[in-house]
């Protein structure tokens, strides 16, 4: 059987990986990232040929592929950066580092030559400094002879019980877009002739409603009582995020109420934070791979991770454009 080399940039925990080659015929030959907590699960749960955990910086050569996965970290674009920066100025988003990672993603993709390239990344980037930050990387892909498609991801329509909204950017290298035209993933849930969208009660329904010491018990600070944190069984969760502390409340219990602006409380005695077992689910993952690290840990890989139905999805079309899938299903 044919087999697609791939290689991955800010691997995280492995989502967008594990999502990938759940497809036969990728093979995995090189990832990397900073992380030392992601890189511990990225080990324990992706087969991969080597993993690098250091800074994307320090590393001078990259190998050749055909697919390059990077999703790389852009610190100030997402909804959450800029509520907790309350306003956060434009112009602070060029002093924030990790704002420029692309960089290193273009440097890999003029090294590595791949078919293709993956990359995954908050909605905020589209419209962060008035779309100056997107507008580079797109331009710096097209100049490095990639035909680029951009399109956006919905959670629940690629089966995830989560309201998770994120962008992606595919690029499909000049001579093989002359015969292969992108035209994105195509959703698995919520449309007509397809199962419907999963609730947080399909998902977490059979897990104990207490479960020592896989939840954070930290006190609810200001910050996490000025806005609806609460969502019901019969609903998909918030955004699973990387801060345990900010983590969205599991939907048990009554509902919160809002009581002014801004300003929200907790109702009866059932009200907790989602735990990370509970939080991986939510974002697509068996909560039974992950290797034992403290609770923050838990939480951050977990939030920060791409969903592996997210990568799944983006690959498909690739993988049936090179005779890897035979039919669209």
């Amino acid at each position: 059987m044919k087999h697609l080399k791939v290689v991955s940039l800010f691997s995280g925990c492995g989502g967008f990986d594990l999502g990938a080659t759940s497809w036969e015929g990728l093979d995995i030959i090189w990832a990397n990232d900073i992380d030392v907590s992601a890189a511990q699960a990225y080990k324990h749960m992706v087969p991969c040929g080597e993993f690098h955990h250091r800074d994307i910086q320090e590393v001078k050569n990259f190998p050749s592929s055909d697919i390059l996965i990077g999703c790389y970290p852009c610190t100030g674009f997402s909804v959450g950066a800029r509520r907790r920066g309350r306003g956060m100025a434009e112009r602070d988003l060029m002093n924030i580092k990790g704002n420029f990672l692309y960089k290193e993603f273009l440097r890999a993709l003029k090294q590595s030559k791949p078919r293709y390239f993956f990359v995954e990344n908050v909605t905020g980037m589209i419209s962060a400094k008035n779309g100056w930050f997107f507008e580079q990387q797109t331009e710096g892909f097209n100049e490095a002879g990639y035909k680029v498609h951009v399109g956006c991801l919905f959670g629940p329509d690629f089966g995830l019980a989560q309201s998770r909204s994120r962008i992606f950017i595919v690029g499909i290298r000049s001579d093989i877009a002359l015969d292969f035209e992108y035209y994105g993933p195509d959703p698995t849930h919520g449309k007509e002739g397809m199962p419907p969208y999963l609730t947080m009660k399909d998902v977490i329904g059979d897990m104990p409603l207490f479960a020592e010491g896989e939840y954070l018990q930290e006190t609810f600070h200001g910050h996490y009582l000025t806005r609806q944190r609460k969502r019901g069984w019969n609903e998909q969760s918030y955004t699973i995020v990387a801060d345990g502390a900010h983590v969205t409340l599991h939907p048990e219990g009554e509902p919160m109420k809002q009581v002014g602006k801004d300003q929200w409380i907790l109702q009866g005695s059932f009200n907790r934070r989602l735990s990370w077992r509970e939080c991986a689910r939510l974002q697509g993952f068996d909560d039974s791979k992950f290797p034992e690290m403290p609770l923050k840990h838990l939480y951050k890989v977990i939030g920060n991770a791409v969903p592996p139905a997210f990568g799944r999805a983006l690959v498909k079309p690739v993988l049936e454009f090179e005779g890897l899938l035979k039919n669209k299903h």
